[in-house]
């Protein structure tokens, strides 16, 4: 069976291949001219250098993301910069670090060993974290985090020290919208899982380096640059813009897939299935990079930042590649700006001169001369995970159509695991 998967991502990439284990032939087509989706990366004139767009990490908990690099061949220590949990602002005022301990007693030993919090603090969390765990990690329906926190009395600085970073790291949706019940999915699978489940994975080199460039070399067929105008069906199949396929994996986003899917006449029985189509709203993610006259080698790879808006300082989380990277990147800072939208009304220039400000005045070490910068922004970046949004499975109402992404009903936010997951189910419903 020929098999059109239609987009290149993290989700398209690995229905493939997935698809091609399982013994079908997999088309790949992608409108852009490079894999990876909105994982990717691009070329960087300001820095001379290829950047991802957007600074990621992955956590031990991504199984099915680590499983699938072994399968490519991708030794997953040279990949990355490992660490176990290891949560530290850069102003040194707070850290929260997993102790070398089986499960449960890592995560008991990172809150009470855990700096810039009072032990009523330390208390709380651990409280919260047992009632959550006693509760099956399930919260009341269609609440908020902040809904969620509020229910358990958590303190504001409790909240600013914690659960709001954690919260905008993980779902990009602050804690007023966002949906309680999937931050409790990130806690379930990382803090309340075994040790090796929280540890955090730095990619070394580019996300299309990380194992998206190595699926492409061996899935057999990838066409990149050519856009999709229409599916059709065709008897028992379908012909993809006039091309037959006996069945098609749709992964783009949800607004495209939505127009590839438009023309396709529903069965009586569904004839009501694209009322339960979500209203997509979506949050950004910015990035900040700037290329150093020397490496800044901090201690750590990853560090938190203090955000304060009203100063034009929006950086959340501050990546030294000196210590992360390797080779010719050992230059670059990377800062994240999370809900990023709330930086349109400033020019890219503002918004690089507060991070840059931000970095002097909470990081003791003194900043290197900054030599090069630039401004990523993904407008797109994930979905807002509000409470009661209908996301769509990965069946269709038509045979061997199938949808993959993040955005379908992973159980988890816009994570890049939930896109591994989703193509991996998509391939697997093939031919069922």
């Amino acid at each position: 069976m020929r098999i059109a998967v239609i987009g290149a991502g993290w989700a398209g990439l690995a229905a493939a291949l997935r698809a091609q284990d399982r013994g079908f032939h997999p088309v790949v087509i992608e409108a852009a001219r490079v894999p990876g989706g909105r994982a990717r990366c691009l070329q960087s004139n300001a820095l001379d250098t290829e950047i991802d767009n957007g600074q990621h990490i992955l956590l031990g908990a991504y199984t099915e993301t680590l499983a699938l690099m072994r399968r490519l061949g991708i030794p997953i220590q040279t990949a990355f910069c490992e660490q176990t949990l290891h949560l530290e602002s850069a102003d040194k005022q707070f850290r929260l670090r997993a102790w070398p301990l089986p499960a449960p007693w890592h995560q008991l030993g990172a809150i009470l060993g855990a700096r810039g919090l009072s032990l009523g603090q330390r208390l709380h969390t651990i409280r919260l974290l047992s009632a959550l765990k006693g509760a099956d990690w399930r919260t009341p329906n269609r609440i908020t985090v902040t809904q969620w926190l509020a229910g358990h009395a958590t303190s504001t600085p409790l909240i600013e020290r914690i659960w709001a970073p954690l919260c905008l790291a993980t779902m990009n949706t602050p804690l007023d919208l966002a949906d309680a019940q999937l931050f409790a999915h990130v806690l379930r699978d990382s803090l309340g899982a075994h040790a090796a489940a929280s540890r955090v994975l730095i990619p070394r080199g580019t996300l299309n380096q990380l194992w998206p460039e190595q699926a492409c070399k061996q899935l057999p067929e990838v066409r990149l640059g050519q856009h999709v105008q229409a599916i059709h069906t065709d008897g028992s199949g379908y012909r993809v813009d006039d091309e037959p396929f006996d069945g098609v994996i749709v992964a783009t986003p949800p607004h495209a897939s939505q127009r590839l899917l438009a023309a396709l006449a529903l069965p009586d029985a569904q004839a009501d299935w694209w009322d339960a189509w979500p209203d997509w709203h979506y949050e950004a993610i910015g990035t900040v990079s700037l290329r150093l006259a020397q490496p800044w080698r901090l201690p750590h790879p990853m560090l938190m930042l203090w955000e304060h808006p009203t100063r034009q300082q929006f950086g959340q989380w501050l990546f030294d590649r000196s210590v992360s990277g390797r080779g010719s990147s050992d230059d670059l800072l990377h800062i994240v700006i999370s809900q990023a939208s709330r930086t349109a009304h400033l020019t890219a220039i503002e918004v690089i001169a507060g991070v840059t400000q931000q970095l002097r005045e909470q990081v003791a070490r003194p900043l290197p001369t900054v030599v090069a910068q630039t401004l990523v922004t993904e407008k797109r970046a994930t979905f807002s995970a509000v409470p009661g949004l209908r996301r769509p499975q990965t069946r269709t109402p038509w045979p061997n159509l199938l949808l993959a992404g993040d955005w379908t009903d992973t159980g988890y936010p816009a994570v890049l695991e939930g896109a591994v997951r989703s193509g991996l189910a998509a391939a697997d419903q093939l031919g069922i």
